[in-house]
């Protein structure tokens, strides 16, 4: 072995040494926690499965994400056509509210948000704007986790699935927004057909 491949070693050793930080752990496809949801048509499947109980949020982000005011969605989604691909964009995905108890919007003067309001999905930029400096001790390794599970702008052919996660914000600090809100996904075929639309309850 040479002195540069000793060297390259220790490098590597010494930098996994120094890698002591818990990681979030990844997330399995079919460990749903019971709150998954699955929408339909006859060219694609969209399954989603809502995290807001504060122990699996932690178990996967080290992080208590309702409580920061960020929801976050696991999505799934399986192209059904025999014929057409698919377009996958995080912009075509949207929490609707729908009445109840969840407030979403206009937070910072405390009016609620009235039904009909969306709430689109942000990029990891804005959300940890929206984390700001209460994260900073672990902002690294949040954005990390948070970066690496995220679903990807993609296409999809036909019989071909994807998935990931898929964030969202404002919510209001502490509430559980799936009660007032159904998801709202397009997918967009790229041959000037007109999208697809799936709401899931």
């Amino acid at each position: 072995m040479t002195k540069s491949n000793i060297a390259a070693l220790c490098s590597v050793v010494l930098f996994l040494a120094g890698c002591t930080t818990p990681q979030s752990m990844d997330y399995q496809p079919g460990i749903s926690a019971g709150t998954e949801r699955v929408g339909r048509t006859t060219e694609a499947e969209i399954a989603v499965d809502p995290f807001v109980d504060s122990a699996r949020s932690k178990k996967f982000f080290r992080l208590d994400a309702m409580d920061a005011g960020i929801a976050i969605l696991h999505v799934r989604i399986v192209n059904k056509t025999a014929d057409q691909t698919l377009l996958v964009k995080k912009d075509n995905f949207h929490l609707l509210r729908t009445g109840g108890e969840v407030s979403t919007g206009n937070l910072d003067n405390g009016k609620d948000a009235a039904p009909g309001q969306i709430i689109g999905a942000i990029g990891i930029g804005s959300l940890m704007g929206i984390l700001g400096a209460t994260m900073v001790a672990h902002a690294t390794q949040i954005q990390m986790n948070f970066t690496s599970k995220e679903l990807g702008d993609q296409t999809l052919s036909p019989g071909q699935s994807t998935e990931g996660f898929v964030y969202f914000a404002p919510v209001k600090h502490g509430e559980d927004w799936t009660r007032a809100t159904v998801v709202q996904v397009k997918l967009l075929p790229t041959r000037n057909q007109p999208p697809i639309e799936i709401v899931s309850r």
